[in-house]
Order: C-alpha cells, then sequence, then structure tokens
C-alpha cells in the first residue's frame, strides 16, 4: 500500500468495479458516496462486457477517465477468472490517468449489502452480524462475519473462511443476530437453512451484492485517508491457490 496526498476536499468521482461473481457490477459515486450511475450483465466470461459497463457508467454521468478522484476494485475472494478480468480492467484505467487505485475486500463489500438489507431491529435486540457467502466452487463458500462499524461503514469480527456451506453455522456465534446473504448462500441455500433450523437468532436474505456501490463506499473511506495500493503489486485475495494444471509431456 502507499500513501497519497490527501484529496478529500475535491469535488470527484471514483468508478467502482466488482466482479468477484458471475455479475459483473460497475457504479460512479461522487464523493459523498450517492450513486451517480450504475451497470451491470450475468456472463460465464466477465471480459466480454466490462469494458463496455464501465464506458456506459462514464458516458451517462458524462466524466472522463481522466477526471476522476480513484478507481476501484473488488479485491475477492471469489472468480478467479472474475477478479483478474476485474483488476485488469481497473489498472488500466489508471495507469494512463494516472489515478488512485483502491482494492476493498468483496466479503466486506456483500457484508454492507446485507447490514443496508437487514430488517430493523427492536430494541434491546442484539444489532446484526452479516454473514457474506460468495461461491467458491468445488462445493464451498467463501465467508465471513461483519458488523456495522460508524466510521469505517462494516468491521470485521474474526477471519474469513472458505468452507463447506454446512458447517457454516458450526463456526458462527449462538445467539447473535446473523443476517446471511449472497450467491453462496443463495446457491446452498437448501443446506444452509437446514443447519440453521432451530436457530431463531439466524436469518438468510435474498441480496444481491456485492454490489458497486458499497465497494465504492468503502474504497472512498480509504481515499479520504490518502491511501492507494500499487498498480505493480496490487494482486486479488483468491481465497486459496488457483487451479493450475501442468501440460502432459509427450
Amino acid at each position: 500500500m502507499q500513501i497519497i496526498g490527501d484529496s478529500s476536499s475535491r469535488d470527484g468521482h471514483i468508478l467502482a468495479i466488482e466482479t468477484a461473481t458471475t455479475t459483473a457490477r460497475v457504479a460512479l459515486l461522487d464523493r459523498g458516496g450517492v450513486r451517480r450511475a450504475a451497470r451491470e450483465a450475468t456472463a460465464e466470461r466477465h471480459s466480454s462486457n466490462l469494458l463496455r459497463l464501465c464506458d456506459e457508467v462514464l458516458r451517462e454521468a458524462g466524466i472522463a477517465p481522466a477526471n476522476l478522484d480513484a478507481i476501484a476494485c473488488g479485491a475477492g475472494p471469489g472468480s478467479f477468472t472474475g477478479l483478474r478480468v476485474g483488476l485488469a480492467v481497473g489498472k488500466g484505467l489508471a495507469l494512463p490517468t494516472a489515478r488512485p487505485f483502491l482494492l476493498v475486500s468483496s466479503l466486506a463489500a456483500l457484508a454492507l449489502d446485507i447490514l443496508n438489507a437487514a430488517d430493523t431491529l427492536r430494541p434491546g435486540t442484539a444489532a446484526p452480524i452479516a454473514v457474506p457467502c460468495i461461491d467458491a466452487g468445488k462445493g464451498q463458500i467463501y465467508a465471513g462475519l461483519f458488523r456495522a462499524d460508524g466510521a469505517n461503514l462494516v468491521a470485521s469480527v474474526g477471519e474469513e473462511w472458505v468452507l463447506a456451506p454446512g458447517e457454516l453455522l458450526a463456526a458462527e456465534p449462538v445467539g447473535a443476530a446473523l443476517r446471511i446473504g449472497g450467491n453462496g448462500a443463495d446457491r446452498y441455500a437448501a443446506i444452509i437453512d437446514a443447519a440453521r433450523a432451530g436457530r431463531s437468532d439466524a436469518r438468510r436474505l435474498d441480496i444481491a451484492g456485492p454490489t458497486a456501490e458499497s465497494l465504492g463506499r468503502l474504497a472512498l473511506l480509504r481515499l479520504a485517508r490518502g491511501e492507494a495500493d500499487s498498480l505493480e503489486s496490487a494482486v486479488p485475495a483468491y481465497g486459496r491457490a488457483p487451479d493450475i494444471t501442468k501440460p502432459k509431456r509427450g
């Protein structure tokens, strides 16, 4: 991570790119975190549409890449190919314009989506804990625990995991108001619902995310602190090592 000059006093915009799942999401936010434009598309390979989504968002808002304050990308964990495409496009936009480049945890962005959608709790009840779940393939999910944090929007409660969906609730505290969501929770809904049977503290929500809006708002906090990531060394947080098959010798 490198430190850049503080530009929090200037008006401007941030472009947020999220590609951890099969849905690529792009949003343009102003420095107050208000969405100016957004697009999304679901495809097997994000390379077929991600640049188009970025172009449409920028054109709708009338903002040129060189006039952005920063470019943010979801760091993962998530789809290996999707994350690589997202970072390649983000770096490609940041390099010629010399814009700050920021990575944000895709699980943290999804947690913010969950907390924003969580039902209002009655006085005296426990504050909700978000349990973002992103499909990891191979019958597993990436997951973590996050709580609301006024200054930072969300704060991690412990480590992030890659685990079987049936093990999810076994790793979570009993008695907390758990709100579970994400494409990993959707894919394994039957397994997770069976595991939470009898636990009134756990609820699975229908959440479309991680959204580029939540990603952008978390990135704006980093930008306000004068932070940025190196274009040379920034890499996705895959969650586990990618599968690499060596070619067979003839």
